[in-house]
């Protein structure tokens, strides 16, 4: 797994609704101010690439399919520069219909394929549902099961209640997270959050994966170095018996009934050891997956809380 996301695109919605007013301010500046606050807080040597869509014809009939059409990447992925990005988000405008499933398709276009999980994400704010006509959910999912391995995240600006679990399936398919934000405040700190989101949320992950691993290894080897020892007490008894009650036989010191009778004896000795290191083993097998359970349930805490399917 990736310590945390190494190229991401922003893509920012530009539809005719972004145009409405929240908090005093058009949604549309509202979601550019919080990319350009975003932009201050991405390490040094991650790329970031800027994507805009419905900023094309109008949202009426006869713009639709020039907006549908329209999905630009207006930045390249590289390193950030700021104030590149600022000036072309300046003249981005809201004005015409929304294509999700054409934007997130557009946006796995910018990556490579990838060895590590959540090294590529998309961030979509948007805020509302595609209308274009395209299948989001099967776009984020074609996505993250690609050999890009990207991971789709979805902000959702001031949308209805009613609406936002469809936005919820999307970012679901692409292993990403959903989140609603009801003003530019809360835009800029969802875009913060989610991004620090990731990387502690993959760090966990990587953590827990590992002590997971490292107590079945231990179960297995403490259970077989366990019947190897049994084993190797029982077989070692079981040929000094034999030899010793051969000896007394040929010395007339018993006889063989009485030896048999005597070997019968101890076999059921070894089989009641064997018996209780069966038990042990079994007991200590039903401990490691009763941690490996509370490790498993911690684990899905901590991806419900970071917005994660």
């Amino acid at each position: 797994m990736g310590s945390r996301w190494k190229k991401a695109i922003i893509a920012i919605d530009a539809s005719g609704s972004m145009t409405a007013r929240v908090g005093g301010e058009r949604k549309i500046d509202a979601a550019k101010a919080a990319v350009r606050r975003f932009l201050d807080t991405v390490p040094p040597d991650a790329e970031v690439g800027l994507l805009a869509f419905g900023h094309k014809g109008n949202n009426n009939e006869s713009g639709k399919a020039a907006s549908c059409a329209g999905v630009e990447l207006l930045s390249e992925l590289s390193t950030v520069n700021a104030k590149r990005i600022a000036s072309v988000l300046d003249n981005v405008q809201a004005t015409g219909w929304t294509p999700l499933a054409a934007t997130i398709t557009k946006a796995g276009q910018s990556f490579t394929p990838a060895s590590g999980e959540g090294e590529q994400v998309v961030f979509v704010v948007s805020d509302g549902l595609e209308t274009c006509g395209g299948d989001p959910v099967a776009a984020a999912r074609a996505l993250r099961e690609s050999d890009l391995k990207a991971t789709v995240n979805i902000i959702g600006f001031n949308i209805p209640e009613k609406d936002r679990k469809a936005l919820e399936a999307v970012a679901s398919a692409g292993s990403g997270a959903f989140s609603h934000a009801a003003n530019r405040k809360e835009l800029e700190d969802r875009l913060r959050v989610r991004t620090a989101n990731l990387t502690e949320m993959l760090n966990y992950e990587t953590a827990a994966l590992e002590v997971r691993s490292a107590n079945n290894t231990s179960a297995l080897e403490a259970a077989s170095h366990a019947n190897t020892c049994v084993l190797d007490i029982t077989n070692k008894e079981s040929t000094r018996f034999l030899e010793m009650t051969d000896r007394m036989v040929r010395d007339g010191q018993t006889d063989a009934e009485s030896a048999r009778e005597a070997y019968q004896r101890l076999r059921q000795r070894h089989e009641a050891l064997k018996a209780e290191m069966q038990t042990y083993s079994d007991r200590g097998r039903a401990e490691m997956e009763a941690v490996n359970g509370r490790i498993d349930k911690e684990r899905e805490r901590v991806k419900s809380t970071y917005g994660q399917k």
